[in-house]
């Protein structure tokens, strides 16, 4: 897979540099090839070059190319000369993208420094030199993306890079028969500068995501009235509805105003409630910043508060002007936030798009390491899987049902746990239970529950104490997807194969809850 990102260029353009500041704005890993072959040898490329001349290093630099490109996951900085041999560019083209910093030599030499420049030779030979830097300008050509590093400093063309490795995407989701757009974005602020233009705004966020990106946010928008609450589910409640409500109401906020629920799924939950109630409904705006509000939370129309342990008990189905999915933002989040997202991410694959269930599966270890080029894609991809899903059915009488795999037990453990266990990992357990029973019942084909059960391992806590029936049953039964005084279980016959049953016993239950207790 084209997965690694190659930085060419002169000596002194700033690929190291350039390359470290890409490699961690995008959560990869940095490697710089000439320092790896300095590991490798026990002595500096200058060295190498003196004791065995400049074509046995070019040997040995194809090599070292060869051993990285079997790697994935990369950031890596080349050698100047590198890309003027053909076998190194497939090498590269084969094994990921290429991208050239264009720089003078003027800047080149200002980036080395005197003390360097003094060092090199061929720095004090004018005419070789510009004769060298014309010489590669057509192996430097062979590349995926150009940078001009003129006048830019390292985070500026690590942004620049960014960017254009991540161009906004956009694509609608039908929400009871209108468009709402879903715009997958580094650049969120810009975005909402001009979904926000001649409007004045509420900007509603939680205190620990306001010290992370209130500041880009609150730049577009004209003085907007900021409302940080208490992280958490805990503030998902019809108090802090309250408490919202009148501060848009001292503020003088009206029904064209526009409300920005700024945050992960708590945030956009109750924002998406307060909106749609307030004066009898406002426009607003969901902006993500969390890998479980992007692939799941922000897109579909839903808003609801708790009441108590039970979850999303008074809500409504509501049509956002926009969803915003931030990028640049999932670069904050720690493993177990990237975790909760990978759950849904990966239970919207189990019921609806097999080949990103398959993808989560096989890219586990890179995604939860942070790597923002897959987990911008496996957010795409689960946004449009879950918006096709809503679109047959937006208020969740019929096949929608099926997106609340791992949810019937998973919220009831949630609940139990007083919200000591994060929505994702409660998930997570809940469909381990659910493809429990759909063993058990003989729907899934070999080792189908195993395969779930491993795949799902690494995104649970590292101790988990699972409820039994007895005690999980009664929050079940409030379950706003019973039907019938019935409790709901979403089941699975095979990958894409959900079915929804309303026959599943407490003692059923009990039984797939002891055999994940087994393993």
């Amino acid at each position: 897979m084209k997965d690694n990102l190659y930085i060419t260029g002169f000596m002194g353009a700033g690929k190291s540099t350039v390359g470290r500041a890409l490699a961690q704005a995008l959560g990869r890993r940095f490697l710089s090839l000439d320092r790896s072959i300095s590991r490798r040898l026990g002595r500096s490329v200058a060295q190498v070059f003196a004791e065995q001349g400049e074509e046995a290093f070019r040997r040995l630099e194809t090599a070292e190319l060869r051993s990285v490109a079997q790697r994935r996951g990369l950031v890596v900085a080349t050698g100047g000369g590198l890309p003027q041999r053909a076998a190194n560019r497939r090498l590269m083209r084969a094994s990921g993208r290429i991208i050239f910093l264009e720089a003078s030599l003027a800047v080149c030499r200002r980036h080395l420094g005197p003390s360097e420049v003094k060092k090199r030779p061929l720095w004090q030979d004018p005419a070789g030199l510009a004769a060298l830097f014309a010489s590669r300008q057509q192996a430097y050509a062979d590349h995926d993306l150009k940078v001009s590093v003129d006048g830019n400093g390292p985070q500026q063309l690590a942004e620049a890079i960014a960017v254009a490795l991540l161009p906004d995407e956009r694509f609608n989701v039908s929400l009871d028969g209108v468009d709402c757009p879903v715009i997958s974005t580094w650049q969120g602020p810009r975005v909402l500068a001009e979904l926000a233009a001649g409007r004045r705004a509420v900007l509603l966020t939680d205190r620990k995501l306001a010290r992370l990106h209130l500041a880009r946010y609150r730049a577009p928008l004209d003085e907007p009235l900021v409302i940080a609450l208490p992280a958490g589910e805990r503030s998902k409640t019809l108090r802090s509805a309250e408490r919202i409500y009148k501060a848009m109401l001292q503020a003088g906020i009206e029904r064209g105003d526009l409300l920005v629920a700024l945050g992960g799924g708590v945030v956009t939950d109750l924002g998406a409630f307060v909106a749609a109630t307030y004066k009898r409904g406002l426009p607003f705006v969901l902006a993500s910043t969390t890998l479980l509000g992007c692939v799941d939370a922000a897109v579909g129309g839903k808003a609801a508060v708790d009441l108590g342990p039970a979850k999303n008990q008074v809500g409504l189905f509501t049509r956002p002007q926009a969803v915003l999915l931030d990028l640049k933002s999932l670069a904050t989040l720690a493993r177990p936030q990237i975790a909760e997202g990978l759950t849904e991410a990966y239970k919207t694959g189990l019921v609806a798009a097999p080949a990103l269930a398959r993808r989560v599966e096989a890219e586990m270890d890179s995604l939860l390491r942070g790597d923002l080029l897959g987990l911008a894609q496996v957010a795409g991809l689960a946004a449009r899987a879950k918006a096709a899903v809503v679109a047959e059915d937006f208020r969740e009488g019929g096949r929608r049902r099926i997106l609340n795999l791992g949810h019937t037990y998973g919220h009831a453990l949630e609940g139990l746990s007083r919200f000591g266990l994060s929505h994702g990992q409660a998930v997570a357990a809940g469909i381990m239970v659910a493809a429990a029973l759909s063993d058990r019942r003989g729907l899934l084909q070999g080792e189908a529950a195993g395969r779930i059960h491993s795949a799902l391992q690494p995104l649970l806590p590292k101790k988990l104490v699972l409820p039994p029936a007895a005690e999980a049953w009664p929050l079940m039964q409030s379950d706003k997807k019973n039907c019938g005084g019935k409790v709901v279980f979403v089941l699975l016959a095979g990958p894409g194969r959900p079915l929804v049953a309303e026959d599943v016993r407490p003692a059923e239950l009990q039984k797939a809850i002891d055999a994940v207790k087994r393993g």
